[in-house]
Formats: C-alpha cells, structure tokens, sequence
C-alpha cells in the first residue's frame, strides 16, 4: 500500500550543519525549500570542489572497470571507524593524478598502435613495389595510377601499349598495381579500368621503399606494445586501493547529498527552516529528534494539499514487498490512487507460472533464487527481484505438477512401477498435451484467470472513482464493472443451457441488464460531449470500445498464457525425444543423451523464462494497469547516506 505522508516546515535558530548530519544518520525526512511566500533567503554552498572530486573518483572506478574487464558487484562489508580511518587517510588526489598520467599513456599507445595499423594496412596495397612512391610525383609527362582488380581478372597491363605495370601487392581476393603511361592516355587507362571493374587507390608520397617503411612501422609497433604493456602492468596496481576507492566513493556521494540540502534551507535574521516530506508514522519520532537536538526548533505537520505532488513509499508485507519491482519498472502511482503490487502479486505469479507450466523448471528457478538471495544479500534491490524469482518459482512447481510436467514429459517415460512417479501422476489435474479437448481446457484456465484480473481492476476503478467522486458521480464505473460481470455470467449461463434445461429467464435477465448497462455508459459518454454530432459519436464509440477492449481485447490477450505455457512443453518433449533417441548410439549415447538433457532443458528454461517475465509484465501493464492505474507519482527519496558499494556493520538497514 501507499504510506500516507505528511508534510512538514521547521524553523530554528543557530546553526543548521548538525541538524542536517544527524537527520542524515536518520534517513527520515526529504528536504524541501521553504515557500518563496516565507521571505527566507537560500543559504549559498559551493559544490564545486565535492563535484570535482566526484568526477576523480568516477575517472578511477572506470580505470578499476578497465582493469578487471567488468563492473563492480555486491558491497564492501566494514565497520564505522575502518570507514571513518579510510575517509581521513585517502590519498585521492595523489591517486588521480597518477593514474591519470598511465591512463594517458595508455591511451597514446593505444591510439599509436592503430595509427599504424592503419599505415601498415595501407602499406601492404603497394609492398611489392621496388621503387620509391614519392618519385612518381616528379615524374614530367607521364601520369600513374593504383588500382585493384579481382584475382579472377585478366591482368591489365600486358595488353596496353604504352603503359609500363609493376605487380604492387596482394591482399584477400585483390592484386593491386602500379601503372605508369603518358599523361595524354589518363582518360583511356581509366576508363579500361573501370571497364574491368577496378578499384583506384591513392598513394602517399613515401620517401621510402614501402618494405622498408614497413619494417620500420614494425619495430615502432612492437616498442610501442612493450611500452603498452608497462603501462598496463603500472595500471593493475589501482587494485590495491579498489575498496578504498568504492568506500570513499561513497562518503563524498553522502556528502554531495548533504550540501544539496543545504541549499535547500532558508535563512533570515534570526531564523534557520526548511520544509520536506515525512512518513506519518515517523512524525512521533521526527519530534522525539527534535525535542533531543534542537528543543528550541518550531515544527508544523500538515497533511498534503489537493493535486500537490507528493512523494511516494511503499508499505507491503513481506510476502508483497517484492512484487514492487514490476510496479517500479511501470512507474509509481499518484499518491491519491491505489497501490497496484498486492493486487497484481497472485495474477502476476499464476501468469507466469503458466507461461513455464513445468514443475523442474521451477525447482530450478526456486534453487537458483535462493543461491542467489544468499550471496546478493547485501545488495537490497538485487535481492528483491531474486525473491520475486523465488515465489515465481513456487508457482511454477505447482502448476507443474498440477499438468504433470517435469522437464517435459519426463514423469510418462518413467516405469509406473516406480512409486515416485505413480504418486505424482496422482496429482494431475489436466495435462495440455493428454489429447481430445485437454488443451483447449488449459486455454480456458488462461481466459479465466484473465476475466478474473480484468473484472478486478474494473472493482479497483470504482473504488478509485468512489472514493475521489463519490457514489452518485461514479455511474460510468458502476456499468463498465457491470458489464463486465453480466457479459461473463451470460456466457456462462449460454455455456452451461448446452448440457441442461434452464429457465429462459436465465438466460433474459442478464441480457436485459446488460442492455441496460450499455445503454447508460453510452449516454454517460454523450452527456460529456456538445452538439449532436459529438454525443452520437462518443455514445456508440463508448460502446464499441469496451466491446472490442474490455470483453474480447483484454481478455483474449491472456491466451499468450496458453501459448507460452503449450511451447515450454513441447520444447521439453522435443528435448527429452532427442534424449531418449541419444541413448541407442553405442558406447557414447549416455553421454550425449546427458549433455542434450541438461542443455536442451536449461536452453528452454532461459528462453521462456525471458518471454515468461515479458509477456506476463505486459499483462499488468497493458490489461491490468489501464482500468484503473493512474501514474505521476515520485519516490520517496529522504536525506541519507549514500549505500551504494558500502554497508556498514551496526547500521540501520545494514
């Protein structure tokens, strides 16, 4: 659910750095500017030199990347006073500016190293020659050219009078050469060599024989590696100060938080203040703070402002909590509205579930969480989506052994003798691939569980329409609902006439009021427009649009369910064929039946677990989210120490 928030203006006097230090340990209150109404002046702070220092300790995390050949994960694990002794004794400018310098020389030889490249590349177009390059510039009266022709050509010179050819060099499925004729037959070699369709080069003015210059470039190159690889070695040595590099990182991020709520504050003669955000179960404890650090200080509390925008945090059970990662990928709600997580956590779970629909596959995922929970601990917003993982995976299990799928059709190759098996059978409820109309039932379970998650947003969005207009003004809510419940319970009762005699009222009386429902909506749609022309459209398109959205769009959306969860199966029986056939091939056919066994099914399992958490994340999105969800909202984001490699020992959250 949506913490309710509170809004709140404190005014003191003296100074205001260790009021904000410690509200900073208490990470309680996001700080505001007081109203421009109040007169306070905004209390100047230079940043420059933290952010300047920032930017030094950004130059360096990247040299650390460059150095292991990845990012940095998971946290530095130290106590107060190890961090304190690492702030006080970091030599960061001394730091920087070495590494800067073999940074640098990195750099240039690097940028050395392609530079010839390059030239040798160029080079070898004309290492045959035996002449000087730059003497084809002097020559008077006769004109040269370089060009390339495909092996495969007739070669070009031999049938030219007057055009003296020298072989220049090879390179892939080219042989270049260097021709030289009379200037007055430049436009007949060219067009003979368009004709052959060759490439025409130019040529530097070497002042050297190109074997010459290469061999040349070759020992710069191989110097310039040397030197590269000094350099390289120098640059590892930033691993020793890696920690202290991420730790200090840290404090002056901290510290950077600090001095931006410094410029927060208002000032005026005699009195300090400022304004922010609090979680109204904090209020208690934010005048508890108050009363023990500034007991002269003035607190006000008020409750939010129609249409202000206020922060949001979430509050959910621990069953819930990691649901928010897809309510976060999506965007926050609007304060007044409704918290989406706990009312998309089961559908989101049973969706996905359906879309893997394998009980191995989520013994796997359930494993592969819990690893990785244990080892990411430390890391908050990893550790939410593994958890999120987790209870997928649960779901997964389940609705494997409610289809009988265990990586694949495992369970129906094995001997009935064998009781693990027998008993597992037992638990079936459907198998999608059991034949007769099996499959087609399953696609009904994924349009049910659509119908279900539709007709509940719809119930949210009466809530929201009550709650901000009240009964009388929620009649458009009342008939989107109703026509949604009257369509489903028609169809129901239509399906269900098939098998028994049923009273035609049955049958009448929905219809009626599902008549009758659309009939309000629609003149609820027209009554919002002007002029005829408007209201007549609006009143039927009105009408159109929940039929083609609501009743048959949004719905049959769900039966990507289906889809998802039919292909994961079918994959796993195709696997587990070429397993079982793998077995026949004399003395290496258990291996290889092991190797495509565990392949095959990780392969599967990674594909639609990727297509799984899409298809299943738009489903909230797209058909959940849009009968009720109204975005805007901002995060919470209250004064705090920075924690983003660190986690200090004794520390709350630590």
């Amino acid at each position: 659910m949506i913490e309710k928030m509170k809004k709140f203006s404190i005014f003191f006097s003296g100074e205001q750095g260790h009021v904000l230090e410690k509200l900073q340990n208490e990470s309680m209150v996001e700080i505001g500017a007081l109203p421009e109404t109040f007169g306070f002046e905004k209390i100047l702070t230079d940043k420059t030199r933290i952010e300047e220092k920032i930017a030094r300790l950004e130059f360096l995390k990247g040299v650390v990347k460059k150095v292991e050949g990845k990012d940095f994960s998971g946290r530095i694990l130290l106590s107060g006073e190890e961090e304190r002794d690492v702030v006080e004794k970091f030599p960061l400018e001394e730091i920087y500016g070495r590494f800067l310098k073999i940074s640098g020389e990195v750099e240039r030889r690097e940028k050395l190293a392609a530079r010839i490249s390059t030239l040798k590349n160029e080079l070898e177009t004309i290492s045959l020659l035996e002449i000087i390059p730059s003497d084809l510039f002097s020559l008077r009266n006769f004109s040269f050219l370089l060009f390339g022709l495909d092996k495969k050509s007739q070669y070009f010179p031999e049938d030219m009078d007057g055009v003296t050819a020298e072989k220049a060099g090879e390179k892939g499925n080219q042989v270049f050469w260097m021709a030289v004729f009379p200037g007055e037959m430049k436009k007949k070699v060219l067009a003979d060599v368009e004709r052959r369709k060759g490439k025409i080069l130019n040529i530097r003015r070497w002042n050297k024989k190109p074997v010459d210059i290469i061999s040349k470039l070759d020992r710069v190159f191989e110097n310039n590696c040397r030197l590269r690889e000094k350099a390289e070695r120098e640059m590892e040595d930033i691993l020793r100060y890696k920690n202290r590099i991420f730790v200090y990182y840290d404090h002056i991020s901290s510290v950077l938080n600090y001095v931006l709520a410094q410029q927060r504050l208002g000032s005026s003669k005699f009195v300090k203040g400022f304004a922010g955000w609090i979680k109204a179960k904090d209020v208690a404890r934010f005048e508890k703070f108050i009363k023990e650090h500034i007991p002269e200080a003035f607190l006000h509390t008020q409750d939010p402002a129609p249409g202000e925008n206020v922060p949001i945090s979430f509050e959910n059970t621990r069953l819930v909590e990691p649901f928010e990662v897809v309510t976060d990928l999506y965007g926050r709600p609007a304060y007044r509205n409704i918290d989406p997580t706990g009312h998309l956590s089961l559908f989101f779970a049973v969706s996905f579930a359906f879309c893997i629909t394998d009980a191995g596959y989520g013994l796997i995922l359930i494993l592969l969480a819990l690893l990785l929970m244990k080892k990411f601990r430390l890391m908050p917003a990893f550790a939410k989506f593994m958890k999120l993982l987790l209870y997928s995976g649960i779901a997964t299990l389940l609705m494997g052994i409610i289809t009988g799928s265990w990586f694949g059709d495992l369970l129906k190759r094995l001997p009935e003798s064998f009781l693990p098996a027998r008993a597992l059978k037992g638990l079936v409820i459907l198998d999608p691939l059991g034949g007769g109309n099996k499959a087609f039932i399953f696609l009904g379970w994924a349009i049910i569980i659509g119908y279900i998650q539709i007709v509940w947003g719809l119930v949210l969005n009466l809530y929201n329409s009550v709650k901000e207009t009240g009964l009388k003004k929620s009649g458009e809510a009342v008939s989107l609902l109703s026509i949604q419940l009257l369509a489903g319970i028609l169809i129901a009762v239509i399906a269900a006439g098939h098998k028994r005699d049923m009273s035609p009222y049955f049958i009448r009386v929905p219809a009626v009021l599902l008549g009758l429902s659309f009939l309000y909506l629609m003149q609820a749609k027209a009554r919002e427009q002007k002029g005829i022309v408007m209201k007549l459209f609006w009143a039927f398109y009105g009408a159109y649009n929940v039929m083609a959205s609501n009743l048959l769009g949004d719905i049959l959306s769900y039966s990507r369910l289906f889809g998802l969860g039919l292909t994961t199966a079918v994959l796993g029986l195709v696997v587990n064929e070429m397993v079982f056939m793998s077995t026949g091939i004399p003395y290496a056919g258990y291996i290889i039946a092991a190797v495509l066994f565990i392949g095959g099914h990780l392969g599967n399992l990674a594909i639609n677990l990727l297509g799984g958490y899409v298809h299943t994340s738009r489903l909230q999105y797209l058909e959940f989210f849009t009968k009720f969800f109204e975005s805007g909202g901002k995060e919470f984001n209250p004064l705090k120490k920075t924690r983003k490699y660190t986690c200090i020992t004794g520390e709350k959250g630590s």
